[in-house]
């Protein structure tokens, strides 16, 4: 059956007793726009409406499309979010029926509305308070630890289904959430396009589905704290933070990673780098963002790319190290327990920390050498002062003592305590390089036997999916040769339809032609007979009734009777004219001498009102005068009327043997139609059963081969992400090191000798 569309909703929830089967529903109102009408917040899948019941504030979340086994999966989200109770989430209603529209029942979600901020309107009104917003990634970083050590994936994790309340946040909109005992389906939908993987399809469905969604989330936050203008220079908020699905499919392209690269903070750009090298990574591969890192002293020795050359200025002096190392580099396990990375949060910490370090300076005593070199110096001018020599050989004295002096400082430069912690910076600083690119090659490796699996699982997926094509376009082949016989049989059982209609039309037109016609014509003189007796009657009573009035009129004299304006003269004129009574008068009296029109008028209405008192009390035609007309009509009427019912009788009887032969020959018509309707939807299912079966069987290859690959690639997934978290690991104390290392850049010789001479 078709969904109800967004208006539909809207149309039924003006009136929540009529709509809503829910008691608190029932009981509320929706929140309405400026219009009166009720206020949806409309997404891909389904509108929202608030509804106020008393105290209580409800979220009706009402679906715009079917879902394939939507219940079972609500039922098991429910459950499970009850059971591990986090305060991130809110617990709901799955109403099978909870609302009707247009009279029929769909389901209904019902939750606690959440009072909060949007993700983006919380982050647009605190743009320029980096502490609000770096808190706000600290708080979110926990939470998706916290959902990660639930087995819990929300699976849409974007602006409008994150809300902030207070210091908390709370997530909305079930939809695509994944939780243990929804293992081995295919997520409902593949999130917000701004938030997700590109390649993100429905069968990405597990624990990791957050990943990258969280890292989008996160490192857009971390940035607008550092560079707040980004907000508005690259519309953040319009459905989105900072980040959109293009600079995900295209970062070399993208303007705010290349103004996120350029930025001065160097945590941030470090993060920048390894947001990126996500965008290559399947969405199983993402690591998360909870911090589950290992320490240096874990990794396996394995080669991988160094960082970008010029990043660090002490990379002047590393030497260049060869491709492949054949022993891995010893790390002082003391400091690299001081280097485990648990979280993401020291770059938080440190981020907003760029205050200039304290150089190191050189613990070696410079007194000494000062006074040697003073005293050579001394010695070059005694000697001059004693022993005459030349200007040439003065000058190569002095050289050789400046350059014996020089030679003297560079030695004990090198000597100098500080410089061994240098050189064991430096030699940290190579192993960081030389494990990156150890553990890149296996990446790498690991990317390529993953990608050997899958291509070889996408072939198996091709041939399958060729022949589901072809079991489809067979399927539709079918159905159409199928409902093109059937149409030409319905066609001809219409035709045939049409003809017995027109046959009995015909055959009933041919009895109207002659008995019914003959029925008519006699209908015709017994209406003649009878009117004839009306006529009758109606004159008997006009002649009794008419001498009851003129008899009354000559009861009443002129002389006698009183006239208005009529006086004993103008009655003796009256009655000299031969107006005697009433019965006389008429329009002749206004001949009479003295009679005008007044007085005809009077003698009119003097008339006129015995007329009417005659015929208030004149008689009706007695019964005997009526029994004596009908009997002279009876005899014909009844012959006629015998005449006509045996001609009646003939017709109805004529008429219902055509109309039973063609109500057997329609039976017979709708059940050869109905049998042939039944045979067609037999063969139909019958062909639809097949290539379900068929098609089913081509699903079960597809997943068997999946079945039968996934150990395989769960294995290659776990260590790729294990090295990937490896790699974090490394580049994230890496940015760490640098930082340290910036005290060093003080040791150098002119430095050296610029506290020999200062001293």
């Amino acid at each position: 059956m078709p969904w109800p569309t967004p208006q539909d909703y809207n149309e039924a929830v003006q009136n929540p007793r009529g709509a809503f089967t829910d008691l608190d529903l029932r009981a509320g109102q929706p929140e309405l726009t400026s219009l009166g009408l009720p206020r949806p917040i409309s997404g891909n899948f389904a509108c929202v409406y608030k509804i106020q019941a008393g105290g209580q504030r409800w979220a009706a979340r009402c679906f715009i499309s079917e879902v394939i086994d939507q219940q079972r999966r609500y039922e098991v989200i429910s459950t499970y979010l009850a059971k591990v109770a986090l305060p991130y989430t809110v617990q709901f209603t799955y109403l099978s029926a909870g609302i009707k529209v247009q009279g029929k029942p769909y389901p209904l979600l019902k939750m606690q509305w959440v009072q909060g901020e949007s993700l983006t309107v919380f982050v647009g009104k605190n743009i320029g308070y980096p502490d609000t917003l770096l808190s706000l990634a600290k708080v979110w970083a926990s939470m998706m630890a916290d959902l990660k050590s639930a087995n819990i994936a929300h699976g849409d994790l974007q602006h409008g289904n994150v809300v902030v309340v207070g210091d908390q946040l709370r997530l909305i909109d079930y939809d695509g959430m994944f939780v243990p005992g929804l293992e081995g389906k295919q997520s409902n939908e593949c999130g917000h396009r701004n938030y997700q993987l590109p390649t993100r399809t429905g069968w990405d469905y597990g624990p990791y589905l957050d990943n990258f969604s969280a890292w989008v989330i996160y490192v857009s936050l971390v940035a607008l704290a550092v560079h707040p203008e980004l907000w508005s220079e690259h519309r953040g908020g319009d459905e989105c933070l900072i980040f959109r699905k293009e600079d995900f499919l295209h970062p070399e392209n993208s303007a705010i990673l290349r103004d996120l690269n350029s930025s001065p903070n160097t945590q941030l750009r470090f993060l920048i780098e390894l947001f990126t090298s996500l965008f290559s990574l399947s969405p199983q591969d993402v690591p998360s963002l909870d911090g589950n890192l290992t320490t240096i002293t874990d990794i396996a020795p394995t080669r991988i790319n160094p960082p970008r050359s010029g990043s660090n200025w002490w990379n002047d002096h590393i030497d260049n190290l060869p491709q492949r190392e054949e022993q891995p580099i010893e790390v002082n396990r003391t400091e690299t327990t001081e280097s485990v990375v648990p979280d993401p949060s020291w770059i938080v910490d440190s981020l907003m920390d760029e205050k200039p370090v304290e150089p190191v300076a050189f613990q070696g005593q410079t007194k000494e050498i000062r006074v040697m070199i003073l005293g050579s110096m001394a010695l070059v001018i005694l000697t001059r002062l004693l022993v005459e020599i030349s200007a040439s050989e003065l000058f190569i004295i002095s050289s050789c003592v400046f350059g014996l002096n020089l030679l003297f400082c560079f030695i004990r430069y090198k000597s100098d305590p500080s410089l061994a912690d240098f050189e064991k910076f430096k030699k940290d600083s190579k192993g960081f390089v030389r494990q990156v690119r150890e553990h890149q090659t296996l990446m790498d490796s690991i990317s390529a036997e993953k990608l050997t699996l899958q291509e070889k699982l996408d072939v198996i997926q091709r041939g399958l999916e060729e022949q589901r094509n072809r079991l489809i376009a067979n399927f539709q082949l079918e159905m159409n040769k199928a409902q093109a016989e059937i149409n030409s049989q319905l066609q001809n059982v219409s035709q045939r339809r049409r003809e017995a209609g027109t046959s009995e039309t015909n055959k009933l037109n041919s009895f109207q032609g002659t008995l019914g016609n003959q029925i008519l014509d006699f209908d015709r003189k017994i209406n003649g007979l009878n009117q004839k007796e009306i006529d009758e009657k109606s004159r008997a009573l006009n002649t009794l009734q008419e001498y009851h009035i003129q008899s009354f009129l000559r009861n009443h004299a002129v002389a006698g009777s009183w006239i208005p304006g009529i006086g004993a003269a103008y009655k003796s004129r009256l009655i000299s004219n031969g107006f005697n009574t009433a019965a006389d008068i008429d329009w002749r009296v206004r001949n009479v001498h003295g009679i005008g029109p007044t007085r005809q008028a009077a003698l009119s209405q003097w008339r006129q009102g015995l007329e009417y008192q005659a015929r208030q009390s004149a008689p009706i035609l007695s019964a005997q005068d009526k029994l004596n007309i009908e009997n002279k009509y009876r005899q014909e009427r009844q012959t006629l009327q015998s005449d006509k019912q045996r001609l009646q009788t003939q017709f109805d009887s004529q008429v219902a043997s055509v109309r039973q032969y063609f109500a057997d020959v329609r039976l017979a018509l709708n059940q050869e139609e109905q049998q042939l309707r039944a045979n067609d939807a037999q063969k139909k299912s019958d062909i639809r059963q097949k290539q379900d079966k068929d098609i089913v069987m081509l699903d079960q290859k597809v997943v068997d081969a999946r079945n039968q690959a996934a150990p395989a690639m769960k294995e290659l997934s776990d260590k790729l992400r294990t090295a990937q978290k490896q790699v974090f690991a490394l580049r994230w104390q890496s940015a760490k090191h640098e930082k340290e290392g910036r005290r060093f850049a003080s040791l150098r010789f002119q430095n050296y000798l610029r506290s020999i001479i200062h001293s």
